[in-house]
């Protein structure tokens, strides 16, 4: 997670008008905080609280739509692959 730029750590607290950029799996949000609230609620009142940017809604669009594509990889050796062969496939 970067908060304005820098590194944050999870537990950093955040204020409204505050950048973040979190890195769920491979896509990025890139969302500006809106406001702030004091106890937790269901996630329609969170999206309130939050403004995506355009651009960032965009990339992880097409990066989606890229994974949608792109072909599932497969182990094409004989039996099991080794540890060596399933980290090669977890790269892919």
């Amino acid at each position: 997670m970067h908060l304005n730029g820098s590194r944050a750590k999870p537990a950093k607290l955040v204020q409204p008008g505050d950048e973040l950029r979190v890195r769920l799996g491979p896509y990025d949000w890139l969302v500006t905080v809106r406001a702030v609230t004091e106890r937790r609620g269901p996630p329609r009142d969170a999206r309130l609280l939050y403004d995506e940017s355009a651009e960032g809604r965009a990339t992880r669009e097409r990066l989606a739509e890229a994974h949608r594509i792109a072909p599932t990889p497969a182990y094409e050796g004989k039996g099991r692959p080794t540890k060596k062969d399933r980290r090669k496939l977890e790269l892919l």
